[in-house]
């Protein structure tokens, strides 16, 4: 069987079939065809099985598929910088980090993360799934600092 032939039988019945997320195949028409159409498909199950797969996307078995969320109010790896500079142009001397290290704390940040300054020598990340970095001057990835406003602010 291929696609076109699940089709027809779709269309001639109006039932339509799909894959649930448990594998099995489900088919969803009038009460009359629906037990039709599934007679129909019932000896090519697994052929069906494979072409409504496909069909709808979904990953063969042991295959597994990953969403990942950025969203559109953080603002990009560019502007975290930029805006960490202006954020220390306000303070002392001690706050400034040299090009190096301010480069190198930078190459720890990733598109999607959010840089909430809040130390001299370091600052919190908020990584796109909510978790809590922190970030030293020399580029360092740990924990962050129980007094950070960040925190407080979760």
């Amino acid at each position: 069987m291929n696609i076109e032939e699940l089709e027809m039988i779709e269309k001639e019945t109006a039932v339509t079939f799909s894959l649930t997320e448990a594998g099995t195949i489900a088919a969803k028409g009038p009460e009359a065809t629906v037990d039709r159409a599934l007679k129909r498909v019932l000896p090519l199950r697994a052929e069906v099985a494979t072409l409504l797969r496909e069909r709808q996307g979904i990953p063969a078995p042991g295959k597994v598929i990953v969403t990942r969320e950025i969203s559109p109010a953080v603002p990009s790896k560019a502007v975290n910088k930029a805006n960490y500079v202006c954020w220390l142009s306000a303070k002392s001397g001690y706050y400034r980090p040299s090009e190096d290290e301010l480069e190198k704390m930078f190459s720890a940040v990733e598109e999607g993360d959010e840089v909430l300054p809040d130390f001299a020598h370091s600052f919190t990340v908020r990584k796109p799934d909510g978790r809590l970095i922190s970030i030293d001057r020399k580029g360092r990835i740990g924990s962050p600092s129980p007094y950070s406003p960040a925190l407080k602010a979760n």
